[in-house]
């Protein structure tokens, strides 16, 4: 036998569901983004930009150099933006033969498979070593 008032209980319950259900069929409506802009950086070493040279296989060796972020405005173009707010860091690696003030190797971002050389913006990819 059920208590007294039960089947209200249950109604009551299904009405936050039934919301839920509403709002997240309708969200994806209601994002705003906008594209991401040519000034944004694959990645920022030492407060430098660094941009996306090309993909590598991962290096035999990897010497580590230091902690890079992913800007927040990479991901501007996605619902809901960065969720990290530009903080995400990965580290990044010397490329052999290359001051670090050059190039460095890293993560493709939201990757944990994908290396990339990311050259520091206004070095002239031709001066540097083919990987």
């Amino acid at each position: 036998m059920r208590p007294r008032g039960h089947h209200r209980w249950e109604r009551l319950a299904a009405v936050p569901a039934a919301g839920l259900l509403l709002v997240a069929c309708g969200s994806g409506s209601s994002c705003a983004t906008t594209p991401v802009a040519a000034s944004c950086p694959d990645l920022v070493l030492h407060g430098h930009p660094y941009v996306a040279w090309h993909q590598i296989t991962r290096p035999s060796f990897l010497q580590e150099v230091g902690d890079a972020t992913y800007p927040a405005c990479n991901l501007s173009d996605q619902c809901g933006g960065d969720p990290f707010k530009g903080h995400q860091s990965t580290d990044v690696w010397k490329l052999r033969g290359v001051p670090t003030g050059r190039a460095v190797i890293g993560y493709l971002e939201n990757t944990s498979d994908t290396y990339v050389v990311y050259v520091r913006r206004g070095v002239d990819t031709s001066t540097l070593p083919q990987t």
